[in-house]
């Protein structure tokens, strides 16, 4: 396929991307993929080409290779497996925010006390300056 140019293999690409997505490829041996196993090596190999042709050097690949990537990861989702990822990752969000709150009681508990502890220091070293200037004579000049 040499002579195929740049935007003709792309063309190619988006083709054999569409195959793939609606279950029909040319290729026998991507019969019985997933949707979520579609990938640009796949879709470089169902448009006639080796399984590294697309790449995201190449600038005018790479909006079908972000395409591709959106629908694996859109299809991921939909199996059982990405379901149950799914439910993981949102349990373990959901003990992190739990975490979270926690921690920022104990943070505002800590800072409430030592808010009350600045005032008291200050109230105690008040008291000080003025048991110092009021009652108490130096001892080096008695």
């Amino acid at each position: 396929m040499g002579s195929i140019n740049k935007s003709n293999g792309v063309l190619l690409c988006e083709q054999a991307f569409e195959r793939l997505k609606t279950g029909k490829p040319k290729v026998l041996l991507h019969n019985g993929y997933q949707l979520d196993s579609i990938t640009p090596s796949l879709v470089s190999q169902e448009a006639g080409f080796d399984s590294g042709y697309l790449k995201n050097s190449r600038e005018n690949h790479r909006a079908l290779i972000h395409e591709i990537l959106q629908f694996k990861t859109r299809e991921g989702l939909r199996t059982p497996e990405g379901r149950k990822r799914i439910s993981i990752l949102n349990a373990k969000v959901e003990t992190k925010n739990q975490q979270i709150n926690k921690y920022e009681q104990l943070y505002k508990d800590a800072l409430s006390r030592e808010v009350v502890l600045v005032a008291r220091l200050a109230e105690l070293e008040s008291k000080i300056r003025s048991l110092e200037s009021n009652n108490l004579v130096d001892m080096k000049s008695i």
